[in-house]
């Protein structure tokens, strides 16, 4: 599988995951219109190798936060609002991957918001996170994003007929122009954008939130923030030439 993202194609930049990773990420994620945690396969990386022609071009989707032209790594994340491994995520593990790795320049994340898991409300808590990139910028889109993790359970249980209203309210809470976020709300482009968005997820395999693809490879739901952060290293080291750091496991081996 080859992704294509302002930044070229992931694959052509970096190796293939460990090993170790794939197996690593068979973690919890959201399935399906229930949400219950499902495990996952590796990836078959032999069908993804021998297809080179089957490329996915992010260009025009999701919201990138990193750097272009300093990035070794590429990340696209799917991720839907009303998932609870999603919501967790984010809450728990990617403020230390973002900080370490996005921050420095190291990696591009590109988020993706999808509704695909049938919860609730779903589909206007995707169109809610994608008014806020589109009156706003990347900085408002991620503390809309934050804030929807974070009200997940209140706007779930919410009266569809007053979802619309509380979303707009966490658009006033955030300090957003509500003029502005209302007529998005109402309007076609946002539901267009996330529709390309679920219409992308599913052309690339995604049948669980979260699922990342990290340099063409996908991984299905979030592996522990340890593991990650040690293969993202590994990775950047060697796109730079470098030697791979220690890991603790390598510090107690025999010999070390």
């Amino acid at each position: 599988m080859n992704i294509v993202n302002s930044a070229g194609l992931f694959r052509s930049r970096c190796p293939r995951l460990p090993a170790l990773f794939l197996v690593l990420s068979l973690s919890s994620g959201c399935e399906g219109e229930t949400g219950q945690a499902q495990s996952a396969d590796p990836p078959a990386t032999s069908s993804a190798a021998a297809q080179p022609q089957d490329a996915f071009d992010l260009r025009a989707l999701g919201v990138d936060e990193g750097s272009v032209m300093t990035s070794a790594i590429g990340i696209v994340d799917f991720s839907d609002f009303g998932c609870i491994y999603c919501a967790d995520f984010h809450s728990d593990d990617y403020p230390a991957l973002y900080e370490e790795f996005v921050v420095t320049g190291e990696v591009l994340w590109k988020y993706i918001p999808i509704s695909i898991g049938g919860f609730p409300n779903g589909d206007l808590a995707g169109v809610a996170g994608t008014c806020a990139d589109e009156i706003g910028s990347n900085i408002a889109f991620a503390e809309m994003r934050d804030h929807l993790f974070a009200q997940r359970e209140e706007w779930l249980a919410a009266n569809p007929s007053l979802a619309r209203e509380l979303f707009i309210s966490y658009a006033e809470t955030l300090e957003l122009d509500l003029e502005s976020f209302t007529a998005c709300i109402d309007g076609d482009q946002a539901a267009e954008r996330l529709k390309r968005n679920n219409d992308m997820a599913m052309q690339v395999g995604v049948t669980a939130t979260p699922t990342f693809i990290v340099q063409g490879n996908p991984v299905r739901g979030a592996p522990p923030l340890a593991d990650f952060q040690n293969v993202l290293r590994r990775m950047i080291a060697e796109f730079r030439g470098e030697a791979p750091p220690e890991t603790p496991a390598d510090a107690g081996a025999p010999g070390a």
